[in-house]
């Protein structure tokens, strides 16, 4: 058992997702000779997970540089992403009136978008796997586009509503692609700090956007802000340029290429080999066996002449690279079996956990988001903030709590799951990512309950404003921890299985945010943020069972032929 996780009695060690890592450094271990393994190494010794091929053009071989500039370019779409959900939300208030609605009302709204959001996600999902995820990119940055300038000009809220949707539609690819494309291009020992660059950009503008539009919306008008989105951070279409440049295919087909993913004694006569691997991505032959006692005896990968041919080919030019679709299919399977497999990993255990924390815990951000504005403008909560005051409330510390979770979380994440594997004889497990529970389950268990005392006693802003950011400082971190070990335990289904989270955690933020404000003006501030901080603390110890199980949970799955069908 490694590290309190309990052992599989079925696939061994050969369960997908276990990895051997490091073989160098790793206590109890002898050394692969990486002559007869021809094993791909990182500069530091570190096995390379997955196995790249040989060809120039398999994504995990590009330089640094490109794929740098595809992060940046989804990193500067995060940001962009974050700030449209949230863009009006520091002045709710005066927005309401303008639309002569009410604040309930408009609050529907963001639940509109989200649902909206979540949704699409089961067909953007399907077509990434089967027609690559580049045409998705584009296709949802020239909605988010639109949206924008739509939103501008709404002179309703019918119009206003509807537009907004449209920009739900956009925002998809943002919330279930990037976690596919790191897995694309990086390897498992380097994803964490990625993830954490692009995590940060998301909140980072939900955050930031408070602080500018609060102004905007109180000194000028709430659609100057939709016309510095469309055209200011837009500017002629600046994503959707960056993304024609800097966001070639990363969908690739891996055939007979040398893939470590388990280590340990083959099934035995009668039992379903492991499913590491979607057939359609990538195939691979391995014999990887362990002694009884535990320590690694021999690795043995055969390699296969593919992987010579592979080696031969010639790079693709940049004019091949800039074409909006690669001109063939990434898997044979129809569209209606890919499309229904994020609704069978709904019940993976992997996803499910993924579901219930990464779900609800973003759902409550999203509800506080929403309820900002009226219980720092309603002069009944006791605060009466005009809409600057309150961006600077909801913006300020949560960013500085964001930039500050990503900036541990990332390098955090990937240096526990060296030292992790490194005292676990050399073998990753992808639980080990699950440590990064720990921080959310303090910080947000502390910011939920202070929150609901601070403001129910109707103290300086000071106090809500600092219990708002630990809340933002814990989702920041524990957001890492969720989507690595997703991306880690279900690589080859990244896109299905983020579309079963996000699509289900945004349906179930699209109901939270149709009744949290009348939930506040029934139930009051302490009892309504009390409960959401007890669900919290409940939903966070799930983590626990799953650490210890998680291991068996994925070779479950991967014995269920209809859950990954």
């Amino acid at each position: 058992m490694g590290h309190g996780i309990l052992p599989d009695r079925h696939l061994g060690e050969n369960v997908p997702g276990t990895s051997l890592l490091d073989d160098l450094y790793g206590h109890g271990t002898r050394h692969v000779d990486t002559s007869a393994a021809q094993l791909k190494r990182g500069k530091d010794g570190i096995i390379l997970i997955p196995q790249p091929s040989d060809s120039p053009n398999d994504p995990l071989n590009w330089p640094f540089w490109r794929k740098t500039m595809l992060m940046v370019t989804i990193t500067f779409g995060a940001g962009v992403v974050g700030a449209f959900g949230p863009i009006i939300g520091a002045g709710l208030v005066d927005v309401a009136e303008n639309l002569d609605t009410t604040v309930g009302k408009l609050s529907m709204i963001t639940g509109d978008l989200v649902l909206s959001i979540g949704l699409i996600l089961f067909l953007t999902a399907p077509a990434s796997v089967i027609w690559g995820r580049r045409p998705v990119f584009l296709l949802g940055n020239a909605l988010l586009l639109a949206s924008a300038i739509w939103s501008a000009v709404a002179k309703d809220l019918g119009s206003f509503t509807a537009s907004r949707v449209i920009g739900g539609f956009g925002m998809a690819p943002i919330e279930c692609l990037v976690e596919a494309t790191v897995a694309d291009i990086f390897f498992v020992h380097e994803r964490g700090t990625w993830i954490a660059v692009w995590s940060f950009a998301l909140l980072g503008g939900i955050c930031g956007v408070s602080i500018v539009n609060g102004y905007l919306i109180q000194d000028a008008s709430w659609r100057l802000c939709f016309v510095i989105e469309a055209a200011l951070v837009r500017l002629c279409g600046v994503l959707l340029i960056m993304t024609i440049l800097f966001v070639p295919e990363t969908a690739y087909v891996r055939q007979d290429v040398l893939t470590i993913s388990g280590l340990g004694t083959k099934p035995e006569l009668g039992e379903k080999p492991e499913l590491d691997a979607k057939p359609e991505l990538s195939s691979a032959s391995r014999d990887l066996s362990r002694s009884k006692s535990s320590s690694i005896e021999e690795v043995v990968v055969e390699s296969k002449a593919a992987d010579i041919e592979s080696s031969k080919e010639v790079p693709q030019s940049f004019l091949q690279l800039m074409k909006p679709w690669a001109g063939h299919r990434f898997s044979d399977q129809s569209f209606l079996k890919v499309g229904a497999r994020p609704l069978t990993l709904a019940a993976s255990p992997v996803v499910a956990w993924g579901i219930l924390v990464f779900g609800t815990t973003n759902a409550w951000l999203v509800a506080l988001s929403v309820c900002v504005s009226l219980l720092f403008s309603d002069p009944q909560f006791g605060y009466n903030f005009k809409a600057g005051p309150v961006g600077l409330i909801a913006g300020v510390g949560p960013f500085i709590a964001a930039f500050l979770g990503n900036l541990m979380a990332g390098p955090l994440s990937d240096w526990t799951v060296r030292y992790m594997s490194r005292r676990n004889g050399g073998v990753y497990e992808p639980e080990f990512r699950l440590l990064m529970i720990i921080p959310l389950f303090i910080s947000t268990t502390m910011g939920w309950f202070g929150w609901a005392i601070s403001a129910n006693l109707k103290e300086l802003w000071i106090g809500p404003a600092v219990f708002y950011s630990l809340i933002n400082f814990g989702q920041a971190v524990g957001a890492i921890g969720v989507v690595t070990y997703v991306v880690d335990a279900h690589a080859n289904y990244a896109p299905e299985a983020f579309a079963s989270i996000n699509g289900l955690k945004n349906i179930f933020t699209f109901g939270v945010t149709y009744f949290v404000t009348s939930w506040i003006q029934e139930q009051g501030v302490l009892r309504t943020f009390s409960t959401i901080g007890g669900i919290n603390v409940f939903v966070c110890l799930m983590t626990i069972p799953m650490y210890i199980y998680g291991k068996r949970a994925r070779s479950w799955v991967h014995r269920t032929p209809w859950m990954l069908a």
